[in-house]
């Protein structure tokens, strides 16, 4: 078992909440009678519909091709009848036209027996093309999330499979590799076959030794282990890469793959079955839900389907997040469908969440000990209120990696990392 580690600055200790649903067994959920299925499945998605009002489609079948190199196309989670397009919110303020597929007909993969595809001696185009194929969001890459990985072939320098526990409930990465293990271990070898990585490091929380041991040193011989300790915000790519000693140059990012456990596995499922992105796994988590688990859904499903079918809510006030608690969006809409970027659906109680009102900033210090960059929020917070952009540039705006600590440790609770998201998105603007 490698030695526990850890960033040195900055950052914060939280519970985890693992005791929630990090020993859940993975279950699947019921399909949607009505599957609801937006064009923009991330941010930046750039697609077109291929399909009309009224048209029959299969299970699988692509309903939206992604217009650029690198875009992603969209599947088909359902067989059914396409009933309108529509445009709906999602979380995050974006506006996305939506096809309501309406189940109907027979499944052409659901219920039938997986047949194996040969991978190992295959040519690198045939994998990619599979990969290409299978419309696959990744993650936890490091520059762009619709990366195109043909671009990055042969190019990889370090592959990165980064399975920790990202945020508070999160506990993904952990249920995955402790239950879909054997094929976890596959995936990395695609992923060493397709790149032919120099290095290859696998990094994880120090819950499981056993699970090391046994099922990852022996099968993935040449991998380097980590063990990193629960510290927020440990997963984000820059403080993760630091801690386990791989530096990266100044334009050399693209050298350097970071893949998170689901989108591995994501890449294995398209390579060796042929399946394309048309499920997730993701976490239903918080003290307002009945049942928190580990589900598996299909893409489309609306929440309020989704919270039915894992018991309900307790009865009271809540907070709805997609994603986590630092960086998750509120929903407002159990009409809001799950994503291909969806990892998580938090049902927060009242207690749980800090309605404290704004005040003026005490210049109390706690934001600028805690952030993990060494930026002095404080400072930034009151350059954006003079209206000097170029100041908080000068301050280092562009540095910010968007943790929402700040946030969550100010006592005054002025909202600091939405101030500065939004700042940055009028200089990416101008």
């Amino acid at each position: 078992m490698p030695r526990v580690k850890s960033f040195s600055r900055g950052g914060i200790l939280v519970d985890s909440f693992r005791s929630l649903t990090g020993s859940q067994p993975i279950r699947p959920l019921f399909l949607p009678s009505l599957a609801v299925i937006p064009l923009t499945q991330y941010t930046g998605a750039r697609a077109e519909w291929m399909v009309n009002v009224g048209e029959s489609v299969a299970e699988d079948q692509v309903l939206a091709r992604g217009l650029f190199s690198g875009d992603l196309d969209i599947h088909s989670p359902i067989p059914g009848r396409i009933l309108e397009f529509r445009e709906i919110p999602l979380p995050g303020g974006v506006v996305s036209s939506a096809a309501l597929v309406q189940l109907e007909g027979e499944f052409g993969r659901t219920g039938h027996p997986v047949t194996k595809k040969e991978w190992a001696s295959v040519s690198d185009e045939e994998l990619l093309d599979r990969v290409r194929k299978a419309g696959i969001f990744l993650e936890s890459s490091p520059l762009d999330p619709r990366r195109n990985l043909e671009s990055l072939s042969p190019m990889i320098e370090t592959l990165v499979v980064n399975a920790l526990q990202p945020e508070p409930y999160l506990t993904l990465s952990l249920n995955l590799q402790d239950q879909r293990s054997e094929a976890l271990v596959e995936g990395i070898r695609i992923l060493q076959k397709l790149f032919r990585p120099r290095q290859t490091h696998y990094v994880s929380d120090p819950d499981h030794p056993d699970l090391w041991v046994k099922r990852f040193s022996a099968e993935l011989e040449g991998v380097v282990l980590h063990a990193l300790s629960f510290k927020y915000p440990q997963s984000q790519e820059g403080l993760l890469l630091q801690t386990i000693g791989v530096s990266v140059a100044p334009g050399m990012g693209s050298k350097v793959l970071i893949l998170d456990v689901s989108s591995v596995l994501a890449i294995r499922d398209a390579v060796v079955e042929a399946k394309p992105q048309v499920e997730k796994t993701i976490v239903v988590s918080g003290r307002g839900v009945q049942h928190p688990g580990v589900y598996l859904v299909r893409i489309g499903t609306p929440l309020v389907q989704l919270l039915k079918d894992v018991g309900g809510l307790h009865p009271g006030e809540h907070k709805i997040l997609i994603g986590g608690p630092f960086q998750g969006h509120s929903v407002d809409l159990l009409s809001t469908p799950v994503l291909k970027s969806t990892q998580a659906v938090l049902v927060l109680e009242k207690d749980e969440v800090n309605q404290s009102l704004e005040r003026p900033c005490i210049r109390c210090g706690q934001c600028v000990t805690s952030c993990p960059v060494g930026l002095e929020p404080l400072n930034l917070h009151k350059a954006l209120t003079q209206g000097n952009i170029a100041l908080a540039r000068e301050e280092g705006l562009g540095f910010c990696i968007e943790c929402g600590i700040c946030s969550y440790v100010c006592p005054s609770r002025v909202p600091l990392v939405s101030e500065f998201q939004n700042a940055k998105e009028r200089v990416h603007g101008v």
